[in-house]
């Protein structure tokens, strides 16, 4: 469908089903909150980093404070773990909702969240490759600029054509349940003559997207900083951020699921009522 069309569509099904999906991502976002509030992570700032090298008394040279940076990694590592295991869920279950909604399957929020989980070791499976290819990719990018400028840009371009050639793998992995290794093929083949329009779309739906998280944001912030100040602000401002994050995340995941199911309604002349016969719920595949 022409971008115009995806976005009135986004919309409508965004409106129609805001209670399931928001509902979805809600839900998902809590166990992280919870944890960021109990650990305390939700104090890191820039402050807080910058006072790492913060001048002692009234000496005018920043000297390195390894009690506060003995902290702030203990905050980085603990608020890193319980992200990673959180992420394959928060990951996975608003596509879930989604491609569930867009194929007219019968859909629940307790029942995309068990879907989701029975999903969860192949999205860790995914975290896992992703994450190594952005370690080998910054490696690489960072030789390349310290060799000569050139290799970095194609580094870096071909970072963006990865980025954009598996972009649909999780929205792949969760309409036909099939595990990380098949998500990314497909992801690959749909994209494949595409790779332009994809770009266009999500680009679109990253600044639509942008524009009104930073609308909300600045009201949010406004509103948590009358009259409130230290630990309480912070607090309250990771709240908001948190649930406003579930609020408007859900449009750019149900914009690359209708760029899903376009690409294959493109590049296999099935309809959605086929689709949904092809990828109806079964054994997942590793």
């Amino acid at each position: 469908m022409p971008l115009p069309e995806l976005l009135d569509e986004l919309f409508r099904l965004y409106r129609r089903q805001f209670g399931l999906i928001v509902g979805v991502a809600l839900i998902v976002v809590l166990p992280g909150l919870l944890w960021t509030l109990v650990t305390g992570t939700y104090r890191l700032t820039s402050t807080t980093i910058t006072n790492i090298f913060a001048a002692p008394g009234g000496s005018v040279t920043p000297t390195f404070n390894s009690t506060r940076f003995s902290s702030l990694f203990g905050l980085l590592a603990v608020g890193g773990l319980g992200g990673l295991i959180l992420l394959p869920f928060t990951l996975g279950a608003v596509y879930r909702a989604v491609t569930d909604v867009a194929l007219g399957r019968p859909v629940t929020i307790v029942g995309v969240l068990r879907e989701t989980l029975a999903k969860y070791l192949p999205l860790l499976g995914l975290v896992g490759i992703f994450y190594g290819i952005a370690v080998l990719w910054v490696v690489a990018l960072v030789l390349g600029f310290i060799l000569l400028v050139i290799p970095g840009l194609v580094v870096l371009a071909l970072g963006a054509y990865l980025f954009v050639r598996w972009g649909l793998v999780v929205a792949a992995m969760m309409a036909e349940d099939i595990g990380p290794i098949r998500g990314m093929r497909r992801s690959w083949s749909l994209v494949g003559g595409m790779w332009w329009r994809t770009v266009g779309v999500i680009v679109v739906l990253a600044i639509l997207q942008s524009i009104v998280n930073l609308a909300l944001g600045v009201l949010v912030q406004i509103v948590v900083s009358v009259g409130l100040s230290g630990d309480l602000r912070l607090a309250l401002s990771a709240i908001a951020s948190t649930l406003l994050g579930a609020i408007v995340s859900p449009i750019f995941t149900i914009g690359l699921v209708l760029l899903y199911f376009d690409l294959r309604v493109r590049k296999e002349g099935l309809d959605l009522d086929q689709l949904a016969r092809q990828t109806a719920p079964g054994p997942a595949p590793a």
